[in-house]
């Protein structure tokens, strides 16, 4: 099961509070993923959707409102990477008018109420009506990507007043989305698992977000993780190469006047670089008699070095 079933699954297992909040969440499902249609000479409404516990929480919402049971029936689906389809079909007359008026919309999904006049009503009712209306909205319109491979929730559009109705929801509880339009459909996303995890929290799916926020945590972990390993290769690589030109350096005073000319401390650096081309400066030092530190090995590095520059300006490179 994809994350955005699991999201699905999750919230349509959610106690149904009152027939206010089923009303409302029920009417944003109605608007991203509902058709009407002419059957009998009679208006129906019908809902869809792949997941099965989605096309019972449909059922039980439209129950609870409208005291109505409604048509449910399986379809096979011939793609073979699909279960089938879940049709929920309201064909009483009565409870589809009733529908239509109580969401504010007409047969062919046109606003009949002003959509601020819908708004205002959400924030004046008590209860979680932002969230009811969400939760429908992605049960209807919804998915996410798998956080293991990017973070991306988005919720998708057909009409316009239903984005901007959504958005402004979603502005007012300080999530403010992303936007775009795609083949003329209206999308809402989210790129940021900060507001994704808000999302989620708002609709209830306290275990997906849970989820993503593990999935988020082990993320960072391994990012860490490769932060530092690529810092110590490169610490490494950095410490490889800067021995290496040293050796050289000294190989070439060896061989154009002996290490035996060099003062004492110098000569005593050398050979222990000499013998030692993997260790850093500072273990370096500790293998002096006696040890000396870091800067220490790096101040007569340099005075070694300035003997090499010196014998490459007499002598060149041969």
């Amino acid at each position: 099961m994809s994350f955005s079933n699991d999201i699905k699954t999750e919230i349509s297992k959610h106690k149904i509070s009152s027939k206010i909040e089923g009303l409302i969440e029920l009417s944003a499902i109605l608007k991203t993923n509902a058709s009407i249609s002419i059957r009998n000479a009679f208006f129906n409404i019908n809902f869809s959707t792949e997941n099965q516990e989605v096309s019972k929480r449909i059922y039980k919402l439209i129950n609870k409102v409208y005291d109505y049971e409604p048509v449910v029936s399986f379809m096979k689906n011939d793609n073979i990477q699909k279960d089938g389809i879940y049709a929920i079909t309201i064909d009483d007359e009565k409870v589809v008018d009733a529908l239509l008026s109580n969401t504010g919309i007409d047969f062919y999904g046109n606003y009949t109420i002003n959509p601020d006049i819908l708004f205002q009503r959400l924030a004046d009712d008590k209860g979680n009506k932002y969230a009811s209306y969400l939760k429908g909205a992605f049960l209807g319109a919804g998915s996410m990507v798998e956080p293991s491979k990017s973070y991306h929730l988005e919720m998708i559009f057909t009409k316009l007043e239903d984005y901007d109705f959504t958005k402004k929801i979603l502005d007012t509880l300080g999530v403010k989305p992303l936007l775009n339009i795609r083949k003329d459909k209206f999308v809402l996303y989210y790129k940021d698992s900060e507001k994704i995890s808000d999302f989620l929290n708002i609709i209830g799916a306290t275990n997906s977000m849970l989820e993503l926020e593990n999935v988020k945590a082990m993320k960072d972990l391994r990012n860490q993780v490769n932060r530092q390993v690529n810092c110590d290769t490169a610490n490494i690589n950095k410490t490889l190469e800067t021995a290496n030109k040293q050796r050289e350096q000294i190989e070439y005073i060896e061989k154009n006047i002996g290490l035996s000319n060099l003062p004492e401390q110098l000569k005593e650096l050398a050979y222990r670089r000499l013998e030692n081309p993997e260790l850093s400066l500072k273990d370096i030092g500790q293998l002096m008699d006696p040890p000396i530190s870091k800067s220490g090995v790096s101040h007569r590095m340099n005075k070694i070095k300035d003997i090499y520059e010196d014998l490459i300006k007499k002598l060149g490179n041969a």
